[in-house]
C-alpha cells in the first residue's frame, strides 16, 4: 500500500479526518459583507431612535411644568411574551401655549414617586413637542452615540465588501466563454469540494477517544466548580441568612439558546426591593420556575434571603433548592473522571498506534 493510500483511509478504525476547503475570495467577501450589513441594521434599528431624540431634547429642549393625568402598571403577561413596565401618562403646555399629551416608560422608584395627578417636570423639544420624556436630559449618551457610530461604520465596511465581492463574482471566469475549467466556476460560488490549489486548507486526525474524553474533562470541571460556588453560598444562606419581605416590581423572561442540544429554553427571573434591618433599601432579583413565576404578582409582598453583612447576595425564600447542589457536584465529578479516563487512554491508544505504524 502506498504512503498516498495508507493517508487516504488512516491509520486505524477508530481515527477520521476532516478537511475543509475554501477557494473563493469573492464569495467570502461577499459573506462577510452581507453578514456585517446585518449587524450594522440591527443596532441601527435598536440605537437611531432614542439617540435622536436625546439629541434633539438636548439641543432644542425645553423645560416646563406638566400633570401627570395616569399611573399604568403593564404587568407581565403569563406567556411570558412582556415583561413588566411602568408607565406615566401626562398633559403640559408648551412656552407657544400649546396642548401636549405625552407618555413615559420610568423605572419603579420613579414610578412611585409620582403622585398621580400631580405635577411633573417635562421636558419637549421646541421644534417638535411630540418628542418630550419625564425629567430632564443631560445630552446625547456617550455610550449610545458611539455604539451609533461604530455601527454605522461597521454597516459601511459591510457595503463596501458586499459591492466588492459582487463585482469580482461578476469578472470571474464563470461567465463567458474564455474555457476556464468547471472547477473554477465552483470556486467562485464559495465552499466546494473541487480539486486544486486552495486559498486555505488544513487537515486533523485526532482519535475520537481523545475528542470525547476531552470535551467530559473540560465540561465536568466546568460544572464541578460552578456548583461548589454555588453550594458555598448556598451554605451562607443556610447559616447566616436573614430574612425579610420584599415587594415584587418586575417579572420578565428571556429565552436562552443550548448550544449543546440545539434547543432553546426560557429562563423567568422577578425583581424585588427590600429593606435591610439597618434600614437600607437595596434591590434584587432571583431566577424561578415558570409556576413560581405565573403565581407572583407584580407590587405583591414577597419572602427572601438576604446575608447581613452582604445584602446584595440574596435570593427568594421558595427557591431554596435544599440536596440538588450536592447532586449536581457528584455529577460533575463524574463527568469530570470519566472524561479523565478516557483521555488518558485516548492518547495511551494513539501512542501506541503511531509506534507501532513508525515500525512497519
Amino acid at each position: 500500500m502506498s504512503a498516498f493510500d495508507r493517508d487516504r483511509q488512516g491509520p486505524g478504525p477508530f481515527w477520521f479526518r476532516y478537511q475543509w476547503q475554501f477557494q473563493s475570495r469573492a464569495a467570502s467577501l461577499l459573506l462577510f459583507g452581507a453578514v456585517l450589513l446585518f449587524l450594522s441594521y440591527m443596532f441601527v434599528a435598536l440605537l437611531a431612535k432614542d439617540t435622536y431624540h436625546a439629541y434633539r431634547l438636548a439641543n432644542d429642549g425645553r423645560l416646563v411644568t406638566g400633570t401627570l393625568t395616569k399611573k399604568v402598571l403593564h404587568r407581565a403577561r403569563n406567556n411570558g411574551t412582556a415583561d413588566t413596565s411602568y408607565e406615566v401618562n401626562y398633559r403640559f403646555d408648551t412656552l407657544d401655549g400649546r396642548k401636549v399629551d405625552g407618555s413615559d416608560t420610568v423605572d419603579p422608584d420613579t414610578w412611585e414617586r409620582l403622585a398621580d395627578r400631580g405635577p411633573v417636570e417635562v421636558q419637549y423639544a421646541a421644534s417638535d413637542p411630540t418628542i418630550n420624556r419625564i425629567g430632564t436630559t443631560t445630552g446625547v449618551s456617550l455610550i449610545g452615540s458611539t455604539a451609533l457610530a461604530l455601527a454605522s461604520a461597521l454597516g459601511l465596511l459591510g457595503a463596501m465588501l458586499a459591492v466588492k465581492g459582487l463585482l469580482a463574482l461578476r469578472a470571474s471566469p464563470e461567465s463567458g466563454s474564455s474555457g476556464a475549467p468547471d472547477s473554477h466556476a465552483m470556486a467562485a460560488r464559495g465552499w466546494t469540494t473541487a480539486v486544486g490549489s486552495p486559498l486555505l486548507q488544513f487537515q486533523v486526525r485526532v482519535n475520537p477517544l481523545i475528542i470525547i474524553g476531552s470535551i467530559l474533562l473540560v465540561c465536568g470541571v466546568t460544572f464541578l466548580l460552578l456548583n461548589l460556588l454555588f453550594a458555598r453560598q448556598e451554605r451562607l444562606f443556610h447559616a447566616e441568612g436573614i430574612r425579610a419581605t420584599a415587594l415584587v416590581l418586575t417579572k420578565s423572561s428571556h429565552v436562552v439558546y443550548n448550544q449543546q442540544n440545539r434547543l432553546s429554553e426560557t429562563k423567568y427571573d422577578v425583581g424585588y426591593r427590600f429593606k435591610t434591618q439597618d434600614g437600607e433599601s437595596v434591590q434584587g432579583s432571583d431566577e424561578v420556575d415558570w409556576n413560581t413565576w405565573k403565581s407572583i404578582r407584580e407590587r405583591d409582598p414577597i419572602q427572601i434571603v438576604y446575608l447581613l453583612d452582604r445584602p446584595a447576595r440574596n435570593r427568594l425564600a421558595a427557591t431554596d433548592p435544599g440536596p440538588e447542589p450536592w447532586v449536581a457536584n457528584v455529577l460533575g465529578g463524574a463527568l469530570a473522571a470519566g472524561g479523565t479516563l478516557l483521555l488518558g487512554y485516548g492518547i495511551f491508544d494513539a501512542t501506541r498506534k503511531h509506534r507501532r505504524n513508525r515500525i512497519k
